[in-house]
């Protein structure tokens, strides 16, 4: 452990071995209903109504492919946005970032709404349409990590490659691609990840069960097949397995990457006149178009429901508006509450950041699923329905912020001076009071943390439909169910666009925050 291994293990004292064990344990606890889901139907028995090999070979397929896609079309981007003075370009890597962190819910019904029945239909339907939608989101994030890639560079090694009459794309191929193939490597086996255990986009696009993932069928088989819950829980545990040891093989040998997608300005120093500059600037602002023109559709979609007519179809739900709208900003609250001293923790220790990133394997409707038969029958009569749903909700919500708000903390932690930790011993703080005085001398990072981890919460669906009930749903939950309704489709558009709307707000508080903490530290 590198920020524990000394004087910050003295200052901090119990408290972080207690903020270890609690981050331990969110990732252990986000884990283990899968293998006791898995325990308690044992042997599976039955026989899944797909074909096993087919969806395997899907799963694998289309996570390779919408991994390879973001990577392509936000890897120059970033190259873009990190090593030329392109203004466009960084606005657009920026902008590709707050796509990362829209909830699912927005950027499937932006996409539906913007290409169903049009010429571009295959973008909101059958095989193609499942890629688009799960590579539509990592392009940004490889966007931005690339760039953060870039700053990291010295600008010496750059510099020396256009001293030796590299230019152009020869530049390209021998200097600045090969400086960041690690981020654009790191931005791929996320993507994978992701991609591989996707389903939310699928249910909420109403993709064919051809194209259904293995992920996507898990929800189905409990929802629609109760005599195949054991079926259910191996493929749970089984898909469980495989992420986990794909995420600790992809991951894991990655960790040491410096580069944080929130430091994703660059540095700029390369000029561009003349057919390159409008070049670069064109591609920038055909990425920023396709990432966004979703979220136009959805506004326009919107423009047709009024807060009234939304309120009044929550109503006949059994969800009222102002509920769920209360139950979104407590998840929100209560994830950032328990994410950033959490983070901060995680980001000092190799293995606890590994494993929090490794909550990745870990898919959403796996856990929802296992986490209702397992831990809400535990909970229920101890805490009643209500308490117990939320619960499994926030737990959920806080292992997906958890390597978000390391992350983000991770940069800050690298560059903190030696004084703050010096001073803070002079002072005799310790425990609560470090950690205090800590995120306050960091406070753009921390910031930034927060609002990541608040995003996420925001976002966050699979594991939240599967275990909430009417009176724990969130924003994210409803507008998936108004969309089911059909007639109140512009409702559930005006839903996803307020979901969207405080999701790009955070992520601009992040940007905010991150540029801050660059110019504090001089990066």
């Amino acid at each position: 452990m590198r920020f524990l291994a000394s004087r910050e293990r003295l200052l901090l004292g119990r408290l972080g071995l207690a903020l270890q064990a609690a981050a331990w344990l969110i990732v252990a606890a986000y884990a283990a209903p899968v293998f006791v889901f898995a325990a308690l139907y044992w042997p599976p028995g039955g026989s899944p109504p797909f074909s096993m090999a087919w969806v395997v070979s899907w799963t694998l397929l289309q996570a390779a492919a919408s991994a390879t896609i973001a990577v392509a079309a936000g890897w120059p981007l970033g190259v873009l946005a990190g090593f030329y003075r392109c203004r466009a370009a960084r606005a657009a890597a920026w902008a590709g970032l707050g796509v990362f962190m829209s909830p699912v819910v927005a950027a499937a019904l932006g996409m539906r709404s913007l290409y169903y029945a049009t010429p571009l239909g295959f973008l909101a339907e059958g095989w193609s349409g499942v890629i688009a939608l799960n590579s539509y989101f990592n392009i940004g994030f490889a966007a931005a990590l690339v760039a953060a890639s870039a700053r990291e560079t010295e600008a010496a090694v750059v510099e020396q490659a256009r001293l030796l009459g590299l230019r152009g794309a020869r530049l390209w191929l021998r200097a600045l691609l090969p400086l960041t193939r690690r981020a654009a490597a790191y931005a791929w086996a996320v993507a994978f990840l992701y991609s591989a255990t996707s389903s939310s986009p699928l249910l909420v696009a109403g993709a064919a069960y051809r194209y259904y993932t293995l992920e996507a069928w898990l929800y189905s088989l409990y929802i629609g097949f109760p005599s195949l819950r054991g079926l259910t829980a191996a493929l749970a545990l089984g898909e469980l397995l495989a992420a986990a040891a794909a995420s600790w093989l992809l991951l894991s040998r990655l960790l040491r990457l410096e580069a944080s997608p929130l430091a994703a300005r660059g540095r700029g120093e390369i000029p561009l006149r003349g057919t390159s500059r409008l070049a670069a600037a064109a591609y920038a602002a055909a990425v920023a178009a396709y990432l966004y023109a979703p979220v136009a559709a959805l506004a326009a979609n919107a423009s047709g429901a009024s807060l009234a007519s939304l309120a009044a179809a929550a109503e006949a739900l059994g969800a009222p508006l102002a509920r769920t709208l209360a139950n979104s900003a407590a998840y929100a609250a209560a994830t950032v509450a328990a994410a950033v001293p959490l983070g901060a923790v995680a980001a000092a220790s190799r293995s606890l950041s590994a494993a929090a990133l490794s909550a990745i394997a870990v898919a959403p409707v796996a856990y929802g699923v296992a986490a209702t038969l397992t831990y809400f029958h535990a909970l229920e009569p101890l805490l009643g329905p209500v308490a117990a749903s939320a619960a499994l909700i926030l737990l959920a919500h806080v292992a997906s912020a958890l390597p978000l708000a390391s992350r983000a903390l991770d940069l800050a932690r690298a560059r903190t001076p030696r004084e703050t930790l010096e001073h803070a011993l002079l002072l005799g703080l310790r425990g609560a009071r470090f950690l205090a005085h800590w995120l306050a001398a960091a406070a753009p990072a921390a910031a930034a943390g927060a609002a990541l981890a608040a995003a996420a919460s925001l976002g966050e669906f699979g594991a939240t439909l599967v275990v909430s009930t009417p009176e724990t749903w969130s924003l994210t939950v409803l507008a998936y169910h108004l969309m089911g309704g059909g007639r109140v489709f512009h409702e559930a558009c005006l839903a996803a666009l307020l979901l969207e709307a405080a999701s790009l707000a955070l992520m601009a508080a992040a940007a905010v925050a991150a540029s801050r903490l660059v110019a504090r530290t001089g990066g």
